[in-house]
This record gives structure tokens, C-alpha cells and sequence, in this order.
């Protein structure tokens, strides 16, 4: 791992939403590497341990927490505080695409449309996951943060094109949504909000999607081939460096040239 005091995030303290695994592991693991102090946050307090370990070095700690409970947020940055006093950079990664009772496997049984057959509770704690998550977090980082900092969202090319479960795909739309219209307020703070909408990615929660599925997606892609979370973690470390300091209500989707603009 680099020193502290050297990379494109010397100095910076991030936290990380769903960081137990997947893209969130790979940007804590990438932003360390570039010099930041990591809070990694997790559902899963032991996974984000983990976590918070490989980025070697002192000061990366892990939280657990759900961040679709208000409650749980408001504690976890009220401890970032304790431990930081301040925040430079938050990631709102944490997030499914299958819950309970949404009529995916029923669905793909023939049974008829997922919409038909999902319940409304899985349609609304979807949206309370990625939505209310992703709120909630940006509100109390910004409380935390000063001029220059950054704030990244994790949409999805589902939001940008209509794909995959109808929940999901609602969800990443209005993460969309909201980035646009925080960065028109958060501007005159000085704190910039961004948002990643990656493509088909390797991944833990894309290896539990039936292949079958998945290649056709593969097929249409230009570059042939899935994305890597360290692909994604790349282009999160741009947005959270000061590389990108004129950036702000854009999104940027990694998708091998699946959707282009």
C-alpha cells in the first residue's frame, strides 16, 4: 500500500457504504492505495473488518449498520465524526438487486411478469436501500464535509436503459435523479456529486445471476467482455480526487461501450 502522505488522496479520510465486498471492497482497497483513510461500512460488520484490514495501514475502521435505517446512519456518521472529525470523501455503494417476495424466481419459472407477481413491500425496501440510502448517507456526509468534497453514487446502466428487475431498475433511475438535483445545491458549498453507472461487472452479485442471462448483454458489448470492480474503483478514484474538480451532477458509465452517448 502507498504511504499516507503520498497518492492522489493523501490526507483524505473516505467512507464507503457497502464496502464488505465487491466494487465497495475494491474502492476501499483502491482509494488506500492512494493515500486515504478508509471507513469501511458494511451490513455485514465482519466483512467490512475484513475489509478495513486489507487496506493495511492505521486509521481504516470498519461500521456495520443498515443504510436503509435513518437511525443507523445518523450513528455511523456521528461515530465518523468522533473518529475523524470531518469527511472528505463518501461513497453510497451499499446496495441488492434481489429481495424477498419481488417475483424474480416466478418470473423466470413462467408464471407471468415480475411486476404482476412482485410484492410491494420488496418493490419499497428496494427503494429504501438505494434511494433512502443514498440520501440519508449524503446528508449527514455533507454535514462532515468542507469545500472540495466529494460525493459518489453508484447508479447502474439499469437506470440508464430500463434493464434488469423493475425495483432495481427504479432505484438506480432516481439515484440518477437525485445526483442532478444535489449537485445544484451542494455547489454552493463547494461539495461536488457524482454518479457511476457501471455495466455488467464482475462481481459477487452478478456471479449469482444465471449466465444465460448475462451473456447476451456480454455479446452486445463492444469490448466482449464483463468489467472488473477495479475498473470501477478507477474511475470512483477520479471522482473523488481533485482531478476531477469542475465535475459535478455528471454521471459516468464503465460499460465496455454497451450504452454510449
Amino acid at each position: 500500500m502507498g504511504r499516507r502522505d503520498e497518492g492522489r488522496l493523501a490526507g483524505k479520510v473516505a467512507c464507503i457504504t457497502g464496502a464488505g465486498s465487491g466494487l465497495g471492497r475494491a474502492m476501499a482497497l483502491r482509494f488506500a492505495e492512494e493515500g486515504a483513510t478508509i471507513a469501511c461500512q458494511d451490513l455485514r460488520w465482519e466483512a467490512a473488518d475484513e475489509t478495513a484490514r486489507l487496506c493495511d495501514g492505521d486509521g481504516h475502521r470498519a461500521y456495520g449498520g443498515d443504510v436503509s435505517d435513518e437511525g443507523d446512519m445518523v450513528s455511523l456518521f456521528a461515530q465518523l465524526y468522533g473518529a475523524y472529525g470531518r469527511l472528505d470523501v463518501q461513497v453510497n455503494n451499499a446496495g441488492v438487486d434481489r429481495l424477498p417476495g419481488d417475483g424474480w424466481d416466478e418470473m423466470m419459472a413462467g408464471q407471468g411478469s415480475q411486476i404482476s407477481l412482485m410484492g410491494h413491500e420488496a418493490f419499497t425496501k428496494m427503494l429504501a436501500i438505494h434511494v433512502g440510502g443514498t440520501f440519508t448517507c449524503t446528508r449527514e456526509a455533507v454535514k462532515l464535509m468542507g469545500e472540495g468534497g466529494s460525493v459518489i453514487t453508484l447508479a447502474s446502466i439499469a437506470g440508464l436503459a430500463g434493464w434488469g428487475p423493475v425495483h432495481y431498475a427504479s432505484a438506480k433511475g432516481a439515484i440518477l435523479g437525485f445526483t442532478r438535483s444535489a449537485a445544484r445545491e451542494l455547489g454552493a458549498m463547494g461539495i461536488r456529486i457524482n454518479a457511476i453507472a457501471p455495466g455488467v461487472i464482475e462481481t459477487p452479485m452478478t456471479a449469482g445471476v444465471d449466465e444465460a442471462l448475462l451473456a447476451p448483454m456480454v455479446m452486445m458489448t463492444p469490448l466482449k467482455r464483463k468489467g472488473t470492480a477495479e475498473e470501477i474503483a478507477d474511475t470512483a478514484l477520479h471522482l473523488a480526487s481533485d482531478e476531477s474538480s469542475f465535475t459535478t451532477g455528471q454521471w459516468i458509465s464503465p460499460n465496455g461501450g454497451l450504452i454510449t452517448i
